[in-house]
């Protein structure tokens, strides 16, 4: 049968799978998009997504890095990489905490990256009030979780 070939490279699949999934994000270039994801915490993470020729790796920032008890903020992290599936946290240079993940694209799907990215959402959700007030003076009573307050 002759006709238009599908294309079914890495970044063909990629750009399908976030539009089946409904996924509120803009494509950068042929291989990396920006997705932005509902989180109840922070209101909206952005997560990278870029793609090689096997590989899809995600990055998202979690939050800079902390100006008080950073031991304590980066072993809290890393205990919770304990119980993460597929995300991780990391953080760079700078001290600043990231969340990553990497899956091959010839077993992800769009169920599996709407997975991945439901994840990142609850791993955010569970993490970032607990992690901001370990790691920043937040005077008590102060809400850390949700849209930032009008003027911040």
């Amino acid at each position: 049968m002759y006709g238009a070939r599908v294309d079914a490279s890495g970044p063909a699949l990629v750009n399908s799978w976030l539009t089946r999934i409904g996924a509120d994000f803009e494509r950068l270039d042929d291989r990396n998009w920006t997705v932005r994801v509902p989180s109840a915490k922070r209101e909206i993470v952005a997560v990278a997504i870029s793609v090689g020729e096997r590989t899809v790796a995600l990055r998202a920032f979690f939050m800079r890095g902390p100006d008080r008890d950073a031991e304590g903020v980066y072993r809290r992290i890393l205990m919770k990489n304990l119980e993460t599936r597929m995300w991780r946290f990391a953080i760079d240079d700078a001290g600043d905490l990231w969340l990553v993940a990497d899956a091959e694209t010839s077993v992800l799907g769009a169920d599996g990256l709407d997975g991945m990215l439901g994840l990142l959402s609850t791993y955010v959700d569970e993490t970032w009030e607990s992690v901001i007030r370990m790691g920043f003076d937040v005077p008590d009573g102060l809400r850390v979780s949700g849209p930032p307050p009008p003027g911040a």
